[in-house]
């Protein structure tokens, strides 16, 4: 039987416990395929002032779109 897929709560909160351990302040982006050409996708930040968080996804979503086009 295949493992289910986690919700995109579980995988937010599993997110942010991978930052909380880090113990640096952090953020990221991540971003799965849930079914074929269904994709989901979460952000979480610890401890970054929301301007950094910002800076860092607008750079990159920059460098995807330079590197995709």
């Amino acid at each position: 039987m295949p493992t289910p897929m986690p919700s995109e709560d579980d995988i937010r909160q599993k997110c942010e416990a991978f930052l909380q351990s880090l113990g640096v302040p952090a953020f990221l982006v991540f971003g799965w395929e849930k079914e074929e050409g269904e994709y989901g996708m979460v952000s979480s930040y610890h401890e970054m002032p929301a301007n950094a968080v910002v800076k860092g996804m607008t750079w990159a979503l920059t460098d995807i779109v330079n590197k995709t086009m």
